[in-house]
């Protein structure tokens, strides 16, 4: 899958936004820019609805608690944006501040069988995966 920069990526949605806005002036005049407008308008909406939706279905779940880390891991893919990992967990990671870098973030999910799942992201996106199974010193001691 192509993934473009993220310099480029910031830049692509307002320069689609000013094309439409330039081809409705040329064909119909203010209507048109009136009406590529409010078809920017709405898109934009529309998307702050979902990611509304999304946060509000994840706010209901335990931090960084998910029912099986490795069906989790075998849904995810590097390059996946994050608001569709938080989408395939369906509850908010916890935020590892132990490993900052330059605009990378870490994420850690985790089961009730000890297995954790750290999640590196790249300005938005995923980057690495690494997924720690349980000891088995903690298994034999009945601790999680």
């Amino acid at each position: 899958m192509f993934q473009l920069p993220p310099a480029l990526r910031s830049l692509l949605l307002p320069a689609l936004v000013l094309a439409l806005c330039y081809v409705g002036w040329r064909t119909y005049g203010w209507p048109g820019l009136l009406l590529a407008l409010l078809m920017s308008c709405f898109w934009v909406l529309l998307h702050f609805t979902k990611l509304l939706r999304l946060l509000r279905a994840a706010a209901g779940r335990p931090v960084g608690a998910v029912a099986d880390v490795r069906a989790l891991q075998g849904r995810l893919r590097p390059g996946m944006p994050m608001h569709e990992v938080i989408r395939q967990a369906a509850c908010l990671g916890k935020r590892d501040d132990s490993s900052l870098s330059d605009n990378s973030e870490t994420f850690v999910w985790h089961d009730i069988q000890g297995r954790t799942l750290r999640l590196r992201f790249h300005h938005g996106r995923l980057q690495h995966i690494d997924r720690q199974d349980a000891s088995p010193a903690d298994d034999a001691t009945g601790e999680p």
